[in-house]
């Protein structure tokens, strides 16, 4: 089922880190804590437009978020409208630091490279990362797989580099027309398989939202330690 727009403005937000924030009267019904933070990455990658649930629920996250915080900054990419190209082997030998001189160095690569390094640092500078994952074909949308090829790359390469340390909010759908013994299990595999990924990346914090009614527990959270 797609969340309508309208839904969104049904709900009150109030973040706090130690002392309450004024309550957006236009949000009638959460209460959410958070730091008062931020800076937001917010990544979309289904390519059904309005249309799409993840979308959806993405926009009403970054719309509590900022709602919230009126010093937050939002990054947003949109991986379906303009997408990455795939990694190719010369990309990732480069990233890899395996580079095979019988693979001329020309300025597009390189500009693929300096471009993957970028986006790990879009990562991991953010506080927060809304991310919407949905489930297309039994896996995710080839661009966002395309992104985390980047991230994985240069992150493995990267090894005295820090961690990713954002709050990760994994925003999934899909699977609506499938009986529903097969969609809890494929829906978990599918989270699982992007959880692991995080994980490997060193995000510590990661919430899994897959209707908008998960965006209360998601965002109810306190500064870290």
């Amino acid at each position: 089922m797609e969340c309508p727009y309208s839904l969104i403005n049904n709900f009150t937000i109030s973040f706090n880190s130690e002392r309450p924030i004024a309550t957006n009267p236009l949000w009638k019904r959460f209460l959410f804590v958070y730091a008062s933070l931020m800076n937001i990455l917010h990544i979309d990658s289904c390519a059904l437009g309005d249309n799409s649930t993840s979308r959806q629920i993405t926009a009403a996250a970054i719309a509590a978020l900022t709602s919230a915080n009126d010093q937050a900054t939002v990054l947003y990419r949109d991986l379906a409208a303009s997408p990455l190209s795939h990694a190719s082997g010369p990309l990732l030998q480069v990233i890899s630091q395996r580079w095979d001189d019988d693979i001329p160095m020309h300025a597009e690569l390189r500009a693929e490279a300096l471009q993957s390094a970028s986006l790990l640092q879009e990562f991991q500078s953010a506080d927060v990362v809304v991310l919407g994952a949905p489930m297309h074909n039994f896996s995710i949308p080839s661009t966002l797989k395309a992104w985390m090829d980047r991230l994985l790359e240069v992150h493995t390469s990267a090894a005295n580099e820090r961690d990713a340390r954002p709050h990760l909010l994994l925003v999934t759908s899909g699977c609506d027309v499938l009986g529903l013994d097969s969609r809890e299990d494929l829906m978990n595999n599918h989270e699982g398989q992007l959880k692991a990924a995080f994980t490997f990346m060193g995000v510590q914090r990661l919430q899994v939202v897959r209707k908008l009614a998960d965006l209360q527990q998601a965002l109810e959270l306190k500064q870290a330690a």
